[in-house]
């Protein structure tokens, strides 16, 4: 990677603290050229649907817009890298349906720049946003630099990923589930049908689903498959 010294790399890769992790990553997108980094990761956890968490350096006053505005409905890079894991280059045709948002963008100085999405395990997502106020961007300068831009979106989607994973994680409480329960469930895991599982265990089928039915509202699942990707996520079975 011919814009960054082994020795940026080498200190990236050895911290973890996010902050700082981060501070390091705007150091490796302004030997790019780029003046702004914006990172957009997803995450959840077995007992939560979503969480939504910004690391950049943009202008205090534009992330303020953007929250409490709401201006994610109408981000069409947001959207567009929500179906694609492509760089997404910043040309005038991508916001051709909102000028207003890209006015606004505009004026705080991110204007000209791309993004990079990773969409990972457990239906994580990470979008990467490197930018500056002025300097178009053309297409040599864009095909030089977008893998290192790849590089630091995957790098900062597994480092960061795992650290607020293992936060919601230990937010999340593990669900309590009898030896009965685990023991249909196990059964369910393996692609046992509660006839089945009635069978194996001794027990009448009305009693089998009525513990598949007692560990779906336990873990908070929508159906028993559901409930299986739970249970093997947490380590239970």
């Amino acid at each position: 990677m011919p814009h960054w010294t082994s020795e940026q790399l080498h200190d990236l890769l050895e911290t973890r603290e996010p902050t700082a992790l981060f501070d390091r990553s705007i150091e490796l997108a302004q030997a790019l050229g780029m003046v702004h980094l914006g990172l957009r990761l997803h995450v959840h956890s077995t007992t939560r649907s979503s969480d939504l968490l910004f690391y950049n350096n943009y202008p205090r006053e534009w992330n303020e817009r953007y929250s409490g505005d709401q201006l994610h409905r109408v981000d069409p890079i947001r959207s567009l890298c929500d179906r694609t894991t492509l760089p997404v280059l910043w040309d005038e045709h991508l916001f051709a349906a909102d000028r207003e948002y890209r006015n606004e963008a505009c004026r705080y100085g991110l204007r000209h720049g791309w993004t990079q999405a990773v969409h990972g395990l457990h239906g994580y997502r990470s979008h990467l946003s490197v930018s500056r106020p002025s300097g178009k961007i053309g297409l040599r300068e864009f095909y030089e630099k977008a893998a290192e831009v790849l590089w630091l979106c995957n790098t900062l989607h597994a480092i960061l990923g795992e650290h607020h994973k293992a936060l919601l994680d230990a937010e999340s409480p593990r669900p309590k589930l009898s030896e009965r329960e685990l023991e249909v469930l196990r059964w369910s895991a393996a692609g046992k049908t509660a006839a089945d599982i009635a069978c194996i265990l001794s027990l009448s089928q009305s009693t089998v689903n009525f513990h598949i039915r007692s560990v779906i509202v336990k873990t908070n699942a929508s159906n028993k498959p559901g409930a299986i990707a739970i249970a093997a996520m947490q380590g239970m079975i």
